[in-house]
C-alpha cells in the first residue's frame, strides 16, 4: 500500500515487466502486503507476482512485536542469506521471535478486516467535521489521513496527545492507524477528541 492505498496490480505488473525487460531484479517492499490482500480480497502471491522477491512485515497490523520474512525462489534467498552474514546481519535465539510471527500469520490475518472497518468508521465520522479534509476513498485498509487546517495543525496533535492520542503528523495531513490493539472504544474515543478540540 502507498499511504493506506492498494496499489494499481496492472502498474505494478508494467513496472515488473519494464524492469524485467531491462535485466533487473525486482523488489517489492511488502510491509503491508496483508492489509491489500485481506482489504482487495486478492492472495498476496498474486499481489507479489511480478516482483522476484518481496519482503513481509511480521509487526504492521499482524502484531508480532518484530520482524519481517524475505520471500522469493530458493536460489536468490540463498544469496539473500550470504549477503546477509557478509554484512554481519542476523540475530541469535531468534526463535521466540519465529514463534510470534507464526502466531501472527495464524491467527491475525483474517481479523486485520476489523482494522479496516475501524478505519472507515473513523474516516467517515471526521468527515462530518467542516474544519477537516478526509478523503474518504483514500481510506481503503487502515490508515486515515485527515487535513486540519494550518491554524490547526499543531493545536490538534496536541489535544489529541493530552487525550492519550498519538497519531503521525507531517503537515499537512495527520495519519490515524488502526491495528489490533484498537478497539471501537478507542475510535469513539479519538471522534470525542476531535469533536471536544472543535467545540472549544
Amino acid at each position: 500500500t502507498v499511504h493506506g492505498r492498494i496499489q494499481d496490480q496492472q502498474e505494478m505488473g508494467e513496472i515488473g515487466q519494464l524492469a524485467h525487460r531491462r535485466g533487473l531484479g525486482v523488489h517489492l517492499d511488502g510491509a503491508r502486503i496483508m492489509n491489500a490482500s485481506v482489504a482487495s480480497g486478492v492472495r498476496p502471491s498474486v499481489l507479489a507476482e511480478s516482483a522476484d522477491t518481496v519482503s513481509v512485515c511480521l509487526s504492521k497490523g499482524l502484531g508480532a512485536p518484530a520482524g519481517s520474512v524475505l520471500c522469493g525462489p530458493e536460489h536468490l534467498i540463498r544469496k539473500a542469506r550470504r549477503a546477509r552474514k557478509l554484512l554481519g546481519g542476523g540475530m541469535r535465539q531468534s526463535g521466540l521471535l519465529a514463534a510470534c510471527g507464526l502466531f501472527a500469520l495464524d491467527h491475525n490475518v483474517t481479523r486485520l478486516a476489523e482494522d479496516h472497518r475501524r478505519a472507515r468508521q473513523l474516516a467517515t465520522a471526521l468527515s462530518a467535521f467542516s474544519q477537516l479534509a478526509v478523503d474518504l476513498v483514500e481510506t481503503e485498509t487502515n490508515m486515515v489521513f485527515i487535513g486540519p487546517h494550518a491554524d490547526d495543525h499543531d493545536a490538534l496533535i496536541t489535544h489529541l496527545r493530552r487525550s492519550g492520542i498519538l497519531v503521525g503528523a507531517q503537515k499537512p495531513k495527520i495519519r490515524l492507524v488502526t491495528h489490533l490493539d484498537v478497539n471501537d472504544d478507542d475510535i469513539e474515543a479519538v471522534i470525542s477528541s476531535v469533536s471536544s478540540f472543535y467545540a472549544r
